[in-house]
């Protein structure tokens, strides 16, 4: 359709295009979202990390944050179902990054829970997510953030 446009005015025509509105939002969310999957792959590969993918990334740090817990209580705190997030745990175990005991309760649920070499890694996961938070927010002012957050809150209460 467009073979006889040169590559500038394929720029303009694609910028037109896609504008951000309703119609491009989601378009928009996904290519936000794999520009930082890239970045953060790049990172982890520049920090010698190489058996990390960014998709495990909400569960390191739910782990993190709230300590031992059943995979049905991570899925509840992550945006994943029960079955990715099982398959992540799994991968997660075999690379040392997490174990699995039985809960004292219960021998049916497993507690999961960061091994030392997951913690160890904690200052450098850290820094990235510093890094990339500057970059993603830069030359935004302290009430755009804010106003940025409490849209994205909305939409996402919408869901």
């Amino acid at each position: 359709m467009f073979k006889n446009i040169d590559n500038s005015a394929r720029v303009v025509l694609y910028k037109t295009i896609m504008t951000l509105n309703t119609n491009t939002f989601l378009y928009t969310i996904t290519g936000i979202r794999q520009k930082l999957f890239r970045f953060l792959r790049s990172e982890l590969r520049r920090k010698g990390i190489e058996n990390l993918a960014p998709s495990y990334g909400d569960i390191l740090f739910v782990l993190e944050r709230k300590g031992p817990m059943t995979l049905q209580e991570l899925a509840g705190h992550t945006v994943k179902d029960k079955s990715t997030i099982s398959s992540l745990i799994n991968r997660l175990e075999r690379e040392g990054y997490i174990t699995k005991e039985k809960t004292m309760k219960d021998a049916r649920f497993t507690n999961l829970s960061l091994t030392p070499a997951a913690m160890d890694l904690k200052p450098v996961l850290y820094g990235i997510s510093a890094t990339m938070n500057e970059r993603l927010f830069r030359g935004f002012s302290e009430d755009e953030k804010k106003t940025l957050f409490e849209l994205l809150d909305r939409i996402s209460h919408n869901l």
